[in-house]
């Protein structure tokens, strides 16, 4: 999740980065509008998108193994199985973002009600297609949805200039209160992106800029508007949520209303744009290589010997007596408690069982396999186990660095193992593929020694705990 939250916020400041390059300045307002709500779209699905990736990747077993700690006795292995363990970190981060959250609704609410109830409390006049309303207040012309509010003393006096209702209807026109809407509701449920700021004064900027157009393209004598504009600017008193005069922006309005549009310049920033999205794609999407992964069968397991009609009632009485009688406080069996005449009792006991009933017991016994074939890895796949963002490294038993593989040649290694972590597992997020290699001289001690237990069993406890 972190990783995505990153990534995103990432995605949106190169999209905002460019937009403050190329596009802003230029008279190419509707694209300008699009590219904005594009991108903040964008920012978020980019991330998700899953790109192939050109890492070799070794083969890897269809089933994963388990995280195992093998003691100093050959014939015991602890299993652990995986438990989703949320951190109180974690727990604090999601409460305070829920709160932060809560509170940014609330407050949303708040100025949508206050909004609407103004709208409905006061007088209202049709307008064009729009809804004028006429409040006491002294405020500025706004609009919010198909609303006009202005002032009801001005309106009635004639004192509300024709090019002023003009502006402010354009914006209703042109929808640009759903724009504000879907900005904010996004501010609200990923405030932790600072830059959403800097999308919200784009944003409503190129809508002061449209709103404009909108008026010049009926106005004979612009110079005139423009004047218009400095003078109520410092007059601006309205809601939030609403599109109105804002004084610090209105010299960069002015500006744009002398520039006159390229199609050749228009166009080439627009050609600029798509190495931009290219870019994002390449930066921020994740990176999968599942793709390329060979699966192999995983080795077949000797069958723990059972019986089909297993144990009565007074040998499992025996066998949990036994393992009762080793169990901690916290009700985990203790191998250290186990004699050597108990653990005898429990094998024998346990391979006279039927399947269903070895399944459920948490104390039980496992054979050993036989020995993995030697498997020499490539020149690439050690070359790729370097990347330390993708694979864990271990080297006979032991974490290590992964820059450890350069004081190796392939041929130095006798075998070799490659699982895929689970999203649940430690260190996901760290790496995503756990490397097991054996050196020519760790394999040789492992054959031996498997070999040697090759007619034995393994006792196992299963950590049940959750």
């Amino acid at each position: 999740m972190i990783p995505y939250i990153i990534n995103v916020i990432l995605c949106s400041v190169l999209f905002i980065g460019a937009y403050k390059l190329l596009l802003e300045k230029e008279k190419i307002l509707l694209f300008n509008r699009l590219y904005l709500l594009a991108c903040l779209t964008g920012s978020f699905l980019i991330p998700l998108l899953s790109i192939p990736s050109s890492t070799t990747i070794a083969p890897v077993q269809d089933k994963a193994i388990l995280i195992t700690k093998i003691f100093t006795e050959p014939n015991f292995i602890i299993a652990q199985t995986a438990t989703n363990q949320t951190s109180t970190a974690f727990l604090v981060g999601l409460m305070v973002y829920a709160i932060i959250t809560l509170i940014l609704i609330i407050r949303f609410v708040r100025n949508l009600r206050k909004i609407l109830f103004t709208a409905k409390l006061h007088s209202r006049l049709k307008y064009e297609k729009a809804t004028l309303v006429l409040v006491p207040e002294h405020v500025m012309p706004h609009s919010f949805l198909s609303y006009l509010f202005v002032n009801r003393k001005d309106y009635e006096s004639g004192m509300i200039e024709h090019e002023i209702l003009m502006h402010e209807y354009a914006h209703v026109a042109q929808k640009h209160t759903y724009d504000i809407l879907f900005l904010e509701l996004m501010q609200i449920f990923f405030w932790i992106n600072p830059f959403l700021a800097f999308y919200r004064q784009a944003m409503q900027l190129n809508h002061e800029f449209l709103a404009d157009e909108a008026v010049i393209n009926s106005l004979q004598n612009i110079q005139q508007y423009q004047y218009l504009l400095i003078q109520k600017a410092s007059k601006n008193k309205a809601f939030p949520l609403t599109s109105s005069f804002h004084y610090s922006i209105t010299k960069k309005r002015i500006l744009m209303m002398t520039k006159t549009k390229s199609f050749s310049n228009a166009l080439c920033r627009q050609i600029m744009i798509l190495p931009v999205l290219v870019l994002s794609v390449f930066l921020f999407s994740a990176k999968s290589a599942a793709q390329e992964v060979i699966r192999v069968s995983k080795e077949k397991q000797k069958a723990v010997p059972s019986t089909k009609e297993g144990v009565g009632q007074e040998l499992l009485d025996e066998y949990n007596q036994i393992v009762d009688g080793t169990k901690n406080e916290k009700g985990m069996p203790m191998y250290q408690q186990l004699s050597e005449a108990d653990k005898k009792s429990l094998q024998t006991i346990f391979l006279l069982m039927s399947p269903e009933q070895q399944a459920k017991q948490v104390v039980g016994f496992m054979p050993v396999s036989a020995p993995f074939p030697k498997e020499v890895p490539t020149p690439e796949q050690v070359e790729a186990w370097k990347n330390a963002k993708v694979y864990g490294l271990w080297i006979d038993g032991k974490r290590v660095a992964n820059t450890e593989l350069n004081k190796y040649r392939n041929t130095d290694f006798a075998h070799l193992f490659v699982s895929k972590l689970s999203k649940n597992a430690i260190n996901y997020g760290k790496h995503y593929y756990q490397v097991d290699l054996m050196t020519r001289e760790g394999y040789q001690t492992y054959y031996r020694e498997t070999m040697d237990r090759k007619d034995t069993y393994y006792l196992i406890i299963r950590n049940v705990s959750k």
